[in-house]
């Protein structure tokens, strides 16, 4: 049975989730996944291990596990000068993607004129959760600025990995590092939304 056109995101809509708000949110799970795409690839490409016919260790891993590995290689391992740009993304990366994960994993708990909260790992009825309760504030301006800066760590991690199949002395990263700072200042801010918002209610 076809679902009528009025009716098929009335879920979406009463819960302040415009169309724009949700291209938004289609966006960020797109450049998100494409960065846990590439980031596979660097590790790859750093570890200098052929992958084919082969099961990588990174084959079914989580973005967190991916972020560590990363994060876990040695300067000796890494291309000259490429230490400084694979920290700073995983540190930029961390925050974005929780951010991220509360948008893909979350229910929809709580609205308002500007804000539409999700909420992920719920202690609901009680329950116990393994891990911790975290909310992402999305507005139109939180999602566009989430949107910007998943965009600096595709960016980021793209290079990583094309600069480590690369025999070439690195060039010049200032740009991408401003990039990925920016990514963990929007990320830092956006993660740490709900408790801004609740001391201004209270």
């Amino acid at each position: 049975m076809e679902i009528p056109a009025r009716a098929k995101h009335k879920f979406l809509t009463n819960r302040g989730l415009t169309v724009d708000r949700l291209a938004s949110i289609g966006a960020i799970a797109v450049l998100a996944s494409h960065c846990e795409f590439y980031a596979e690839q660097a590790v790859w490409s750093i570890d200098a291990i052929p992958v084919q016919g082969t099961r990588p260790r990174t084959d079914a891993k989580p973005i967190s596990e991916l972020i560590r590995l990363l994060a876990d290689f040695e300067e000796g391992k890494l291309k000259v000068g490429l230490t400084p740009l694979v920290a700073q993304w995983c540190k930029s990366a961390d925050l974005c993607f929780s951010c991220r994960n509360s948008l893909m994993h979350g229910s929809t708990m709580y609205m308002d004129g500007e804000f539409t909260t999700f909420a992920r790992n719920v202690p609901t009825q009680g329950a116990k959760r393994k891990r911790e309760f975290r909310d992402f504030y999305a507005s139109q301006n939180t999602l566009n600025l989430l949107e910007q800066a998943f965009e600096y760590l595709l960016h980021g991690i793209y290079v990583i990995w094309t600069e480590s199949e690369k025999p070439d002395a690195l060039g010049d990263i200032s740009k991408i590092m401003r990039g990925l700072r920016e990514a963990w200042s929007i990320a830092a801010e956006l993660d740490n939304l709900a408790a801004a918002v609740n001391h201004e209610k209270y």
